[in-house]
């Protein structure tokens, strides 16, 4: 929603970073389902990705051990092709706030099991909605993000890579 890959590469593109995006997503679908489908791997593997963006389904948030499944044969596959993955840590829905730290917690579990890049959003999500609650984050559903929840995640997103980025070069 709200074109996150092209906030991310404009994101990129003004910090000085040449920056090209892929996206392949299909509404409602987990990580298992994507690893059935012969692009994905083909995508991962021939794409000359560095970073390659994992985002499991997240309204309902289930299906754990598919999801480390999934990550676990994702993460493979990039590591074949010399990509680095990066874990989205998504927000619960707007009702459903309890979730998050689950959430977060198996995101996290996600990211170190594959040594990846985490990148926190649904860590952050609530305490910046709390401290701008007259920005609006969610999308009328209650589940995606608006515009400016977009916008967002697009900035965590893109700093966690610009940091790992900078990370590579001073070592």
């Amino acid at each position: 929603m709200n074109d996150l890959p092209a906030w991310v590469k404009t994101m990129a593109r003004e910090d000085g970073f040449s920056c090209d995006v892929t996206m392949l997503a299909h509404g409602g679908w987990y990580l298992s389902d994507h690893i059935k489908e012969p692009q994905t791997k083909f995508n991962v593997m021939y794409g000359d990705y560095d970073y390659i963006v994992l985002q499991e389904h997240s309204h309902p948030f289930d299906r754990i051990d598919d999801y480390h499944s999934a990550s676990k044969t994702i993460s493979a596959w990039a590591d074949k092709a010399g990509s680095r993955i990066v874990i989205y840590g998504t927000w619960s829905r707007k009702d459903d706030k309890e979730s998050q730290d689950f959430m977060n917690k198996i995101n996290r579990d996600i990211a170190s099991d594959n040594g990846a890049i985490l990148v926190p959003v649904g860590e952050r999500w609530w305490s910046y909605n709390d401290a701008w609650s007259d920005i609006e984050q969610y999308n009328e559903d209650g589940a995606h993000a608006s515009r400016a929840g977009t916008e967002f995640a697009a900035k965590i997103i893109w700093t966690a890579i610009e940091d790992n980025i900078s990370e590579k070069t001073t070592r």
